[in-house]
């Protein structure tokens, strides 16, 4: 064969693989999942990649979407707005929405700039009121901060609570949001909050505050932490004789990993997304998809969010026919779908109209489901 004809065949050949890698890519539509998957908060990152990946799973199982499978392509933002904002720029170009960020902070950086394209971008676990303001294109599948503690505030006074305290982080926007929000709940109903303690974003010794809320002698404490830290004031509080019901909200849950007697958690509830022990069938299907799948149980409700949040945006691509980011949006706001966490629809917020689960613990750790708290 000449050198000419190869040269010919090897042009040929590259002109016809340039028109099929584009077709081979279209098969395949590529979302993004952004949030904190490494570090302090990994935990609920995690839980929701968890969710999420559970759900595209099961659809590619059934064929995809619009006839393609589906891809995540995720990113770590190691809990920075900074790095949220870095990952959306490496996916923007391939994703036709986003799921995240996790943390309130980082979904508000990815927001920002989301809102500059009009990229589909729904939140499973940012409960600050404004990460959706005045951004058409944001979404969340979990309720808000103001909603909890509005919630907590009414069930601390339908038990009895007249004289209350409340221990928060200062430094940390979704404790201090959860405070704001419990603290003007609380004076509307008559519940009188007879010490206010703070303390810093990383603090390990908090007797000082619990000393000061225990010569208060409040009826209740609320504590507006996430597990971890809530871990180490209930034990403190115990060490000083604080015995008291305490109550926290949704980045509680995670609690029993940290305290290691169980036992202090008998005297715990929080609000939160999802129950284990939730009546509906999808909710059951869920759980027992997600133990085969995992090999444990959904304890992280973030993971029900996750799979929440996955299930509205490919459900709205479906809705919309198209991969076209206004479309997907558009289908995102009609959204009216029964999830894992409850019926979905969403207001002139972009907020999900839905209801909040309280729980606590017996004493042996394990989650013990109370009431469900309507809007």
């Amino acid at each position: 064969m000449k050198k000419r004809s190869i040269v010919t065949m090897l042009v040929a050949l590259a002109l016809i693989l340039s028109a099929v890698v584009p077709v081979m890519a279209e098969d395949v539509i590529k979302i993004g999942g952004i949030g904190v998957l490494s570090g302090d908060y990994a935990l609920y990152g995690l839980a929701v990649k968890e969710g999420v990946d559970l759900y595209v799973k099961q659809v590619n199982e059934k064929g995809g979407i619009l006839g393609k499978q589906v891809e995540v392509l995720w990113e770590d933002t190691e809990a920075q707005a900074s790095k949220a904002i870095l990952a959306y720029d490496k996916l923007s170009e391939e994703v036709v929405g986003l799921i995240g960020g996790v943390l309130s902070g980082e979904s508000k950086a990815l927001a920002e700039v989301s809102a500059e394209d009009g990229m589909p971008q729904i939140s499973p676990s940012a409960t600050a009121y404004d990460v959706t303001t005045d951004r058409p294109n944001v979404f969340r599948t979990c309720f808000l901060d103001p909603f909890q503690g509005n919630a907590i505030a009414k069930y601390m006074a339908d038990q009895g609570s007249k004289k209350v305290a409340v221990l928060y982080d200062n430094a940390t926007e979704y404790s201090k949001g959860l405070y704001d929000a419990f603290k003007a709940r609380s004076e509307e109903l008559g519940v009188e909050i007879i010490a206010a303690e703070s303390a810093a974003y990383g603090d390990k010794d908090y007797k000082t505050q619990l000393t000061t809320i225990m010569n208060a002698s409040p009826e209740a404490v609320f504590l507006p932490y996430y597990g971890a830290d809530a871990a180490m004031i209930l034990a403190q509080a115990n060490e000083l004789g604080l015995n008291v019901k305490f109550y926290g909200a949704d980045g509680i849950s995670d609690i029993v990993d940290y305290v290691a007697d169980k036992s202090l958690l008998a005297n715990l509830v929080y609000t939160d997304h999802f129950s284990t022990d939730a009546d509906s069938q999808m909710a059951k299907d869920f759980v027992a998809a997600f133990q085969a799948e995992y090999g444990k149980m959904p304890t992280i409700s973030f993971s029900a969010t996750g799979y929440d949040a996955a299930v509205v945006l490919l459900s709205a691509i479906e809705k919309a026919g198209s991969t076209e980011k206004q479309a997907i949006v558009d289908a995102i706001k009609a959204t009216d779908l029964t999830a894992v966490s409850g019926k979905i629809t969403f207001d002139d917020h972009n907020d999900p109209i839905k209801s909040a689960f309280l729980l606590t613990f017996d004493a042996e750790g394990n989650k013990q489901y109370l009431t469900q708290v309507d809007p």
